[in-house]
């Protein structure tokens, strides 16, 4: 049966090398684009959960709605007010650290988190001023649950362990004032009674501009004794080791306390939209290009069936069966979805190492090439989608096949 059936498909070999050309590039496609796409992916991912987390423990902000008020004090009717009473009143801090500290201590899915407290300085050197965000941390948790280690173009983060006013800066913000490491900067929070000088210990490169001149890093107590607010945190980094529990979790433990719990998707809402967006288009152009070959399997196993219809008439007299005529037609789909589906998947991964050698002009995440993700999953799915094209499109024609009759084949005839 798979002998006869290799050889009606073989008889029209240009056409039947199309069609196998067709399902292969729609395979290859849907390969290079997801390798490009999922490995920008995994470094946009793995830059946010520099800045955030798995999941972030944050003070819940003491807001007053302005709608609220205006409600209760008739707006402009009752009360003429100097100074508006909506809005933010309050620095947001968490109200029992040591309560959640002890939680995720004996937390199995947490593998490690980090108390931060973040607040807006300015940086000066000579007559040049920087503004940005200054990150008290504890060195030794923070390199535990990020990569930030790999992002340090000069210098150990871990230096910050010890305190003593040190601190780390982005290179942007470092060139943006002229420092250098080992130079000395003043960093003012808040008003010029909440300043103290730090040292340059070390410069890090997300490859983000904006993030590298916005951000800083310092020991958490060196923060807490600048912006004179000893023993304040304002949020916790918390890493897991399955970060798909992140969303799981931060619903649980936003129960257990008025404090905020966001896990990294949440925090993140427009890159969560861009990865959808991108899913979508990722998926439009494989399908159109799957069902374009879809057609073609299903046209040359029209033509062929058309052609061959004496044989399959020889075929039903000899004593085939109108399921074995079904099966002859449906091998030939199989083989057109597994050889097209095999070889997309060998082109695709070929384009991906060819992308991947390719040398750019910009750096992402401390490299000059595009990112590429060989996931199993990919190559799994694009072999699927190819082998499922072709058995759709070759059902129709071989259950056209299959209740032909001899009587049928010779009247057409």
């Amino acid at each position: 049966m798979l002998f006869l059936s290799m050889k009606q498909l073989f008889s029209k070999k240009k056409q039947t090398l199309l069609i196998l050309l067709g399902i292969s590039f729609g395979t290859m496609l849907y390969v290079a684009i997801s390798g490009i796409q999922l490995g920008l992916r995994q470094y946009i991912i793995k830059a946010l959960l520099n800045n955030t987390a798995h999941i972030l423990i944050s003070g819940k902000e003491d807001l007053i709605d302005r709608p609220l008020v205006n409600k209760w004090f008739y707006e402009n009717k009752q009360v003429d007010w100097i100074t508006p009473p909506y809005g933010k009143r309050s620095e947001s801090k968490l109200e029992n650290y040591q309560g959640w500290a002890d939680r995720l201590s004996h937390h199995p899915d947490v593998y490690d988190f980090s108390p931060r407290l973040t607040i807006q300085v300015m940086l000066k050197r000579g007559d040049l001023t920087h503004s940005m965000g200054l990150i008290g941390t504890n060195a030794r948790r923070q390199i535990r649950i990020s990569d930030i280690p790999d992002y340090m173009v000069e210098g150990d983060f871990s230096s910050l362990a010890s305190g003593g006013n040190k601190i780390i800066l982005g290179a942007a913000a470092a060139e943006e004032i002229g420092a250098r490491v080992g130079q000395y900067v003043e960093v003012i929070a808040g008003s010029l009674t909440h300043k103290n000088s730090f040292k340059i210990v070390g410069l890090f490169s997300f490859g983000d501009d904006r993030a590298d001149k916005s951000i800083a890093f310092s020991h958490l107590e060196d923060v807490q004794k600048l912006n004179k607010t000893p023993g304040r945190v304002s949020e916790i980094a918390v890493s897991l080791f399955d970060m798909n529990k992140s969303q799981e979790l931060a619903d649980q433990w936003s129960l257990l306390s008025h404090d905020k719990v966001e896990d990294w998707k949440e925090s993140n809402p427009m890159f969560m939209e861009m990865i959808m967006m991108q899913d979508i288009v990722r998926y439009f152009i494989t399908i159109a290009i799957l069902i374009v070959a879809a057609f073609g399997v299903y046209n040359v196993l029209t033509i062929m069936i058309n052609q061959k219809r004496k044989e399959i008439a020889i075929l039903r007299s000899i004593g085939y069966g109108p399921k074995r005529i079904l099966e002859l037609i449906m091998y030939q789909g199989i083989f057109l979805g597994v050889s097209g589906g095999v070889v997309g998947l060998i082109l695709g991964f070929i384009i991906c190492r060819a992308v991947e050698s390719i040398e750019l002009n910009i750096n992402i995440g401390g490299d000059n090439h595009l990112l590429m993700d060989y996931t199993p999953s990919t190559y799994i799915i694009a072999f699927v989608a190819a082998l499922v094209a072709s058995l759709v499109a070759s059902f129709l024609p071989a259950l056209s096949a299959s209740r032909m009759t001899p009587i049928d084949i010779i009247r057409g005839e």
